[in-house]
């Protein structure tokens, strides 16, 4: 039996058009109402995330920026905040500066502008860039601004040169997850120490007083294929790439064909075709 239902948001729950499907919306209600605990864990931030979890009515701890923020919406408590040293996120400035690889400083976990850039992108993630511009604020030296603690460094390249900037990192000292592939390029982050959904997901168990065995999870990217590994009913949206495919039990129709809907309708309230 399904008692929680956890939801990334895109490529998952927000269609091609960064909006929560209709009859998506109607099945995160209707598994609510039956008495399925519903939460979302995204990779964005707390504002950039906010208006969909409200749209859902979610008042249940959410994760954010995986797992270096979780949220009880219930309460608006803060349960967890996990930063990234700046000595760390300058170090990964300067090697992604040698390989010509972008990066983006996320400052703070509070703060609407928390991304800050020294130079413009161009290139396939410029979707990313342009939806996120309320966000980002410009500087001459991003690290000239780096304080004691953020809350990330985002790396946007080619995959092996990335891989080279970050494999000095230690995983007691900060947490290195590759997002999302687009176009030839990646997008990864680094974050404090143990952040990753999966980690969240263990920190939420005890609160829903639920087994991972009792978890349906349902994503479509590399940053989604720890969760996938460990919970009871995995999940991928259509549109996944095989890499992460599979990893799910399931495979369901994409973001622009109620995915979401399909996976929690047959799965979680068994309502089969």
């Amino acid at each position: 039996m399904i008692k929680l239902v956890v939801l990334d948001l895109d490529g998952t729950l927000l269609n091609s058009k960064k909006k929560i499907n209709p009859v998506d919306k109607e099945a995160v209600k209707e598994a609510i109402d039956s008495g399925i605990a519903v939460t979302i864990f995204t990779g964005r931030s707390r504002h950039s995330a906010r208006r969909y979890v409200k749209e859902l009515g979610i008042d249940v701890p959410v994760v954010f920026q995986n797992g270096a923020l979780i949220e009880d919406f219930s309460t608006g408590k803060i349960l967890r905040m996990v930063k990234l040293s700046g000595e760390i996120a300058k170090k990964v400035v300067e090697e992604a500066r040698n390989r010509d690889i972008f990066y983006i400083i996320y400052t703070e976990f509070s703060t609407i502008k928390d991304m800050m850039v020294d130079r413009p992108y161009r290139g396939p993630y410029d979707y990313y860039m342009k939806q996120n511009t309320w966000r980002m604020y410009f500087v001459k030296n991003v690290i000239d601004h780096i304080r004691d603690e953020i809350a990330e460094v985002a790396l946007i390249g080619k995959k092996g040169l990335i891989e080279e900037a970050v494999s000095w990192i230690d995983e007691k000292d900060a947490s290195v997850i590759k997002s999302t592939e687009v176009g030839g390029e990646s997008f990864w982050e680094i974050f404090g120490p143990e952040c990753s959904k999966a980690i969240a997901l263990g920190f939420l168990l005890d609160h829903f007083g639920v087994s991972r065995d009792e978890v349906m999870f349902i994503g479509d990217g590399y940053n989604d294929v720890e969760v996938l590994k460990i919970v009871g009913h995995p999940v991928a949206m259509g549109n996944a790439p095989d890499d992460v495919k599979k990893y799910a039990k399931y495979i369901t129709s994409d973001n622009d064909s109620g995915g979401v809907a399909e996976a929690i309708k047959k799965i979680a309230l068994n309502k089969g075709e």
